[in-house]
């Protein structure tokens, strides 16, 4: 199998949207309340503003199945790690701080990578009738096995801070195809 496309236009795209007001903080709630994975989020949001190709919901547990493997075996575990070393503990401050950094770093890499394959997955998948953004969103939401309550006013504040920050991009025309100030 060829390489992957670390640097395409997904990458990009999910780079500048992520950076719009509020996103970020709306899709690490989306993911620590919905146990949505965000790489999925992103995915499904450019499918819709930028491919113009909205996802159904039969190709969201395709999408899923795309990266499940991957997600499980690298992003998971690094995340789990770089949270275990975030909060101040007795001890080697600084050794603590220069190893969460790197962990950061590799799951990051580890993000751009999933990325890269849901690219690739986008670009072979047969478009077809897809579903509003706020439906994707729904089905993108895990079951939450935690047996905690999620808190749906949380919830329902993150989506709609990225409705918003699509909003602008859903008004531009189709042939445009790119995030203000990119190429893409």
């Amino acid at each position: 199998m060829n390489r992957l496309d670390l640097d395409g236009p997904l990458w990009r795209f999910a780079l500048e949207f992520y950076a719009l007001p509020g996103v970020a903080e709306a899709c690490l709630t989306l993911q620590d309340e919905a146990q949505i994975d965000v790489i999925q989020l992103l995915t499904a949001i450019y499918a819709d503003l930028i491919l113009r190709q909205p996802l159904s919901s039969k190709d969201l547990p395709e999408l899923d199945r795309q990266t499940a493997e991957w997600r499980g075996a690298t992003v998971l575990p690094l995340r789990d790690i770089r949270r275990f070393l975030k909060p101040e503990r007795d001890g080697f401050p600084e050794e603590r701080h220069l190893l969460r950094e790197k962990v950061k770093a590799a799951e990051l890499l580890a993000e751009q990578i999933q990325l890269a394959m849901t690219e690739r997955w986008l670009s072979r998948r047969e478009p077809g009738p897809g579903l509003p953004a706020r439906e994707v969103f729904a089905l993108l939401m895990q079951e939450d096995v935690s047996g905690q309550p999620r808190n749906e006013r949380v919830i329902d504040v993150a989506i709609s801070t990225l409705e918003i920050a699509m909003a602008p991009l859903h008004r531009k025309a189709p042939a445009a195809h790119r995030m203000p100030g990119t190429s893409v």
